[in-house]
Parts: C-alpha cells; sequence; structure tokens
C-alpha cells in the first residue's frame, strides 16, 4: 500500500476513534440512567428502553473498535 493511502487510512481511523469515543460516552450516561432509575422503573417500559438502548450502543463501540482494527491491519 503506498503511502497517501495510508495516511487515508490512518485519517479515517482517527475519526472512528473519536467517534467511538462518543458513543461510549453516551453508552456510559444511558447505562448510568439505568443504574440509577428505582427499581420498579427498571422493570418498566423506560427501563426496558434503557437497557436496550445500552446494550445497542456496547455493540456499536464494538464493531467500531472490530473496524479500527481491520483499518490498522490494512496499514501493515
Amino acid at each position: 500500500m503506498n503511502k497517501a493511502r495510508r495516511a487515508v487510512i490512518s485519517s479515517i481511523r482517527d475519526q472512528l476513534d473519536d467517534l467511538k469515543s462518543q458513543v461510549e460516552e453516551i453508552q456510559g450516561e444511558e447505562q448510568d440512567y439505568f443504574d440509577n432509575m428505582p427499581e420498579n422503573m427498571q422493570d418498566g417500559e423506560r427501563g426496558d428502553a434503557a437497557s436496550e438502548a445500552a446494550r445497542e450502543l456496547e455493540n456499536a463501540v464494538s464493531a467500531l473498535d472490530e473496524a479500527i482494527g481491520n483499518l490498522e491491519n490494512a496499514e501493515a
């Protein structure tokens, strides 16, 4: 791979790192929101929605992490 393509991949990887950090922050906030709910709300519709959102955001973080790793492998 030439230097120019490596530079583009590096830039994309950096952008994905930034996005991953933002998603991690939101995921943590959503998890805290769920954790700080009273138990009766955690078992209700709002709790289910917050828990599901936190879980899906965690999946997004994992997917971004995998994409970053793939880009790193491509640069090698």
